[in-house]
């Protein structure tokens, strides 16, 4: 199969090398591009807090620049999403790790189930978003009586594509499979200007989508062609091509 990558460039090589193990042709075509706030991190770490809640491996990538810095804080607990973002806490250094399947408002549930049986923290959590977001967790966490504090430690900025780059890479080499990571990015995908022009360009393709949320964001004439991932996890995705 033909599969589009829509992940970021610096993301989608493993993903790439999976797919071609399996023997399927994979092709990188990211619509975002992460711009990370170190000074944003290093500021909201400064912050008193109980615990970090990460969402998306770029929010721990901002801390990567911090270096020593980062040291003290990497006994913190951790709540993330997933195991992609859960091994990218691991990998800068951290060591008491909660992951939970399903978004943003799986891991709020996760996240107060755990101090609704240790109790109430006395600070509030640490929440390492992006500058675009549903603001489901934070809703939840102050509907549980926690406190939040969210810091926008990375922007994902939108990559610009000519209609000759989305023909070739929709309309003259047809794609079998697109994988979606973020409602965001589906968002983007489906507003190309390439489908006012080409009504057939993906009408025989199928959309993976790494949640249910990501799922909602195909048009609904293309809802059948929708296929969504039982938990936020890039290799069962791969598993349902």
């Amino acid at each position: 199969m033909r599969v589009l990558i829509t992940r970021p460039e610096s993301r989608a090589e493993g993903t790439a090398a999976k797919l071609t193990e399996l023997g399927h042709e994979p092709v990188s075509f990211p619509l975002f591009a992460p711009v990370r706030d170190p000074d944003a991190a290093s500021q909201a770490l400064a912050t008193p807090h109980s615990a970090i809640a990460v969402t998306s491996p770029e929010a721990v990538r901002s801390l990567m620049e911090l270096g020593d810095a980062l040291t003290p804080h990497l006994g913190t607990k951790v709540f993330a999403v997933g195991r992609a973002t859960a091994r990218a806490a691991r990998d800068v250094g951290f060591t008491d790790i909660d992951s939970g399947a399903g978004g943003g408002l799986e891991l709020a549930h996760l996240v107060s189930a755990f101090y609704a049986g240790k109790g109430q923290p006395d600070l509030p959590v640490l929440y390492l978003a992006g500058e675009k977001r549903m603001g489901r967790f934070e809703r939840v966490l102050a509907d549980n009586g926690i406190a939040c504090f969210v810091a926008e430690t990375y922007q994902m900025e939108p990559i610009a594509y000519t209609i000759e780059e989305q023909q070739a890479m929709l309309v003259a080499k047809k794609a079998d499979a697109v994988f979606f990571y973020s409602r965001e990015t589906a968002n983007a995908f489906f507003a190309l200007e390439i489908f006012n022009v080409s009504h057939d360009a993906i009408r025989k393709t199928l959309f993976f989508c790494l949640s249910r949320n990501i799922a909602e964001a195909v048009p609904e004439e293309l809802q059948n062609s929708a296929v969504v991932s039982d938990s936020p996890d890039e290799d069962e995705l791969i598993d349902l091509l």
